[in-house]
C-alpha cells in the first residue's frame, strides 16, 4: 500500500498547471545580426587597416552595436589576382570578429573615387579566390553585400558593366553572371543587392512566399541595401518604378529585409511621424550609426532615434509561458521591424537544482518563422524528454549554428531573465519530472581516435576546436590536429539533448 501510495504522489507531479507572465524591457542593449552598424574599411594600396578585438568588444558591450560593414578595397588588383597577402589579411580580421563577439556585413569593391572596376575575367577569378576565405568564415559574416562593380560597389558607376545605368543586352547578361557568382561567396547567407532592378535582375521578377522562402534558391536569398533610405521620392534613384517595385519590396522583404543608410536629409518621409511605417513595410534590420548626420539629428530630436534602435530587424520579447500536464507552452512575439534571417535552433534548458547539471533539447519552431509583428507559440511535452527524476528550472537558449559563445546568443527584451555569462533567457518555471525507474546513462568519450557513444540509438557529432569553430563531423579523430583541445558535442536526434566532452588530442 505504501509503495502505491508513494507511485500516485509521483504522478501527481505532473499534473498541474502554472503560468509565468514577463515585463518587456524597454531598453537598448546587443543582439547579434541586427541594429545599428558601424562602418569600417581596409585598402589594398597603402598600409592595411586591421580591425581591432578591443574596439570591436568596446563597440559590443559599450554601444550595444554588434555589426559593421566591412569594406575590403581591391583596388591594387584591378588587372592582377588578389595577393596572399591581402587575403591572410582579411582571415586575421575574420579571426578577430570571431574573437569579439561580433560580425560583419561585407562587401568587395574596386574603388571609391572612380568608375573603373576589374574585367569580367578577372573579376570572377577574384571572387574564386575570396571564396577560400569567405566560405570557412561565414559564421563571423551576418550578410554580404554584392559589391564588386562599380564606384562605391554600387552598380552604378562603372567603365566595365554600363555606366550610369544605361545597359546593353550585353552588360545585363555580365552583371547577372556576377551577380550569382558572388552569391557563392557564402553560400548560407543572403546577398543584397543595391537596388530592386539588381535584386529583379539576378533573382526574377517574383518575389519569394511563405511556401518558397528558406529554401536556398537564388531568390531566397536576394534582399535590398538601400544606401540613400528615404533620402528622396525615389531614394535617390534606388526605385525606379515605386509603384511595382515597392509592391516586389512588400513581399520579398517579409523573409530576407532591407538594410542600409540615408544619404540626404528629406523631411516628408524621413519624419518620427512617417519613418516608422517605412521600416515596418520593408522590414529594415541595419542602418549606418554615422550617416547620414542630418537624418540622425532629425530623429534625435524628434524622440524616435531610441525607438529605431530597439526595433531594427528582430526583437523577441516573451509574453508568457504556462505548465499543464507536463506540457510546456511559451508564448512570444516580435516587436522589431524584421525576421531573424540567419538560422538558428531554439533550445530547452532544464538544470537540475541539485546538481546543477543541465539538459538541452531543441525545441520544434523554425525561428525564422516568428515574424514581425506576430504571436508566436511553441509547445513541448517534457513527458517525452529521458530525463532522470529531479527538481528543474527552464531556461530558453537561443545559440548561434556555429559558434559557441555566449556573445552570439540571443537576449529577449524582458526584464531580469537574461544570463550575460551563458547567454541563456530564464524561463522562471521550475518543474519536478522525469521518472523514478533508473535512466540509461549516456557516456561520450574517446578510444583510439574515435567517439564512442553508449545508450543512443542515433546521434550527430561535432567537433569544435577552442576558438568554437566546427572543425569535424565525424566520430573518426585521426586526422585532426594534435596537441589540442577539443570540444566534443553529441546530439540525440531523437531527443535533441546534446552531450559534451572536451578532449585533448596528444
Amino acid at each position: 500500500m505504501k509503495k502505491l501510495l508513494i507511485l500516485l504522489v509521483l504522478l501527481t507531479s505532473f499534473s498541474y498547471g502554472q503560468t509565468v507572465t514577463y515585463a518587456p524591457d524597454n531598453t537598448n542593449f546587443a543582439n547579434p545580426e541586427r541594429g545599428w552598424y558601424k562602418y569600417s574599411k581596409a585598402n589594398s594600396i597603402g598600409t592595411y587597416s586591421f580591425l581591432s578585438q578591443s574596439s570591436l568588444t568596446t563597440m559590443r558591450t559599450s554601444e550595444n552595436i554588434t555589426q559593421i560593414l566591412r569594406i575590403y578595397d581591391l583596388g591594387a588588383f584591378k588587372t592582377t589576382p588578389i595577393s596572399q597577402a591581402f587575403l591572410n589579411n582579411i582571415q586575421t580580421d575574420f579571426n578577430t570578429l570571431r574573437a569579439s563577439g561580433t560580425k560583419c556585413i561585407l562587401r568587395f569593391r574596386y574603388s571609391e573615387t572612380d568608375n573603373i572596376d576589374a574585367t569580367k575575367p578577372v573579376l570572377i577569378n577574384h571572387i574564386e579566390q575570396l571564396k577560400t576565405i569567405t566560405i570557412p568564415n561565414q559564421d563571423v559574416i551576418s550578410v554580404v553585400e554584392a559589391g564588386f562593380i562599380g564606384q562605391y560597389g554600387e552598380w552604378y558607376y562603372t567603365s566595365n558593366y554600363g555606366d550610369r545605368g544605361v545597359l546593353s543586352t550585353q552588360n545585363i547578361v555580365d552583371r547577372k553572371e556576377i551577380g550569382l557568382k558572388i552569391m557563392e561567396l557564402a553560400p548560407n547567407r543572403l546577398i543584397m543587392f543595391r537596388t530592386p532592378y539588381f535584386q529583379q535582375m539576378v533573382g526574377g521578377t517574383i518575389p519569394i512566399t511563405l511556401t518558397s522562402a528558406y529554401n536556398g534558391t537564388t531568390n531566397s536569398r536576394i534582399g535590398l541595401h538601400n544606401d540613400a533610405f528615404l533620402s528622396s521620392n525615389s531614394d535617390s534613384g534606388t526605385f525606379k518604378n515605386t509603384t511595382t517595385e515597392y509592391t516586389y519590396l512588400d513581399a520579398q522583404s517579409i523573409y530576407t529585409f532591407c538594410g542600409g543608410e540615408s544619404n540626404a536629409l528629406f523631411t516628408s518621409k524621413q519624419d518620427c511621424f512617417v519613418v516608422f511605417s517605412w521600416l515596418t513595410r520593408f522590414h529594415y534590420n541595419y542602418l549606418n550609426f554615422g550617416y547620414y548626420p542630418a537624418t540622425l539629428d532629425l530623429w534625435r530630436t524628434g524622440g524616435c532615434y531610441d525607438e529605431i534602435q530597439r526595433r531594427l530587424g528582430y526583437r523577441f520579447e516573451l509574453i508568457s509561458s504556462n505548465i499543464t500536464n507536463n506540457v510546456l507552452t511559451i508564448n512570444l512575439k516580435n516587436v522589431g521591424f524584421a525576421n531573424i534571417y540567419n538560422q538558428r535552433d531554439v533550445y530547452l534548458i532544464l538544470k537540475n537544482a541539485a546538481d546543477g547539471k543541465e539538459y538541452s533539447y531543441k525545441l520544434n519552431t523554425d525561428i525564422r518563422r516568428w515574424d514581425a509583428g506576430t504571436t508566436i507559440s511553441i509547445t513541448d511535452d517534457l513527458l517525452l524528454r529521458n530525463i532522470p527524476f529531479g527538481f528543474y528550472e527552464l531556461f530558453l537558449n537561443l545559440p548561434d549554428k556555429t559558434l559557441i559563445n555566449a556573445a552570439y546568443s540571443i537576449r529577449l527584451s524582458n526584464t531580469g531573465i537574461y544570463n550575460l555569462t551563458t547567454g541563456y533567457n530564464n524561463l522562471n518555471q521550475t518543474i519536478t519530472i522525469g521518472t523514478s525507474n533508473p535512466q540509461p546513462v549516456v557516456t561520450v568519450y574517446v578510444e583510439n581516435n574515435i567517439v564512442k557513444v553508449t545508450n543512443l540509438v542515433t546521434y550527430s557529432i561535432g567537433v569544435y576546436n577552442l576558438s568554437n569553430r566546427l572543425v569535424s563531423t565525424s566520430s573518426d579523430l585521426t586526422k585532426l590536429r594534435s596537441s589540442r583541445w577539443y570540444i566534443i558535442k553529441v546530439t540525440d536526434t531523437l531527443t535533441g539533448m546534446v552531450y559534451t566532452l572536451k578532449y585533448y588530442k596528444i
